[in-house]
């Protein structure tokens, strides 16, 4: 009895030693990996569109650098961008939104400006 409960032990310790050895090797899993290969290349070919696999990485991109941009400005609290609009001169750089112009006191500065000069002409 004892020989034979022995043997058996012997013989599970074989079997488990052999599934092992045939789980580890490489070459047990090559034909399965690529089977996994080959079912995934035919549902891409029969179910994904050959331009998303184009236009996808591109959107995801894009879509990082946006979450990017609000994050920077959350993180150092910037409020809205600069702008350019359609009545600045030709070669104005982007201004702060927030810089109101006003029109009439700009006005009056440069008729006070153009007064001052006149009169330091007149008196010299």
């Amino acid at each position: 009895m004892e020989n034979r409960k022995q043997s058996l032990k012997n013989e599970i310790y074989e079997m488990l030693y052999l599934v092992k050895t045939c789980i580890t090797d490489f070459w047990f899993w090559l034909p399965i990996l690529f089977m996994i290969f080959m079912y995934t290349q035919l549902i891409i070919f029969f179910y994904i569109h050959p331009l998303l696999l184009l236009v996808a990485p591109t959107l995801i991109s894009l879509y990082a650098l946006r979450q990017e941009k609000k994050r920077i400005k959350s993180k150092y609290n910037i409020e809205g961008g600069k702008v350019l609009s359609a009545s600045d001169p030709a070669g104005t750089v982007p201004h702060s939104p927030d810089s109101k112009f006003n029109l009439e006191q700009a006005v009056e500065d440069y008729v006070g400006y153009l007064n001052r000069k006149k009169d330091k002409k007149d008196s010299s």
